[in-house]
């Protein structure tokens, strides 16, 4: 019988992709002069954005503020969302897992992202419960995240594995005392649950 009642899962990279490669043209095709991610971030005030600082209005006015000619809100929040498609492997396997466990989901991101994935990708169908940075003003890998989510989904860091692309956000987990897993691939996160006692469908 595994130790293990809770799994956490990252969001993006680990449960649903994402890319800036059509977003930038399109913002740049507007006027925006972009060089990378690094340089769009903190134009727009993303980690301001993503830890509550700033509003959802606030935010996407800062994104309007590098274009000559800007988008209306909805217009907006339709582009900012459309970097988004799902990694159906690991959307079965969450479904999977909250058969037999806790399923959760913490995510350093924004209230727009936070709300679009919830409904697109029907979160609550695979979760038991989640949240987003935005939510509590801390992101991975700082150990008040976790501690949030200890309280909030009522667990001990024992009974915890947590699964991020990244590899800073494992060592936060740990270092807090949970397991975690550093997903690389289906396949390899897949082995490392079982490897921990639980149990999955063959395939």
């Amino acid at each position: 019988m595994s130790q293990i009642k809770h799994v956490v899962f990252d969001l993006g990279k680990v449960l649903v992709d994402f890319s800036y490669s059509q977003l930038f043209p399109l913002l740049r095709r507007r006027g925006a002069l972009i060089r990378d991610v690094e340089d769009f971030a903190s134009r727009i005030r993303l980690i301001d954005y993503e830890l509550g600082r700033i509003s959802t209005d606030e935010f996407l006015q800062g994104i309007n503020a590098l274009l000559s000619a800007p988008l209306d809100a909805d217009e907006l929040k339709n582009v900012w969302c459309n970097i988004f498609t799902p990694i159906p492997q690991m959307l079965t396997l969450a479904r999977q897992l909250h058969d037999q466990v806790g399923v959760y989901i913490i995510s350093n991101t924004g209230e727009i992202h936070w709300d679009y994935l919830r409904e697109r990708f029907l979160l609550a169908d695979l979760s038991t419960d989640g949240f987003a940075s935005c939510e509590v003003g801390h992101m991975k890998p700082v150990a008040a995240i976790y501690t949030a989510a200890e309280k909030r989904f009522d667990f001990t860091p024992e009974e915890a594995v947590f699964i991020d692309d990244r590899q800073e956000n494992v060592a936060g987990a740990e270092a807090c005392g949970w397991r975690a897993i550093q997903h690389l691939s289906y396949g390899q996160t897949r082995d490392a649950l079982i490897g921990l006692g639980l149990d999955l469908p063959a395939g």
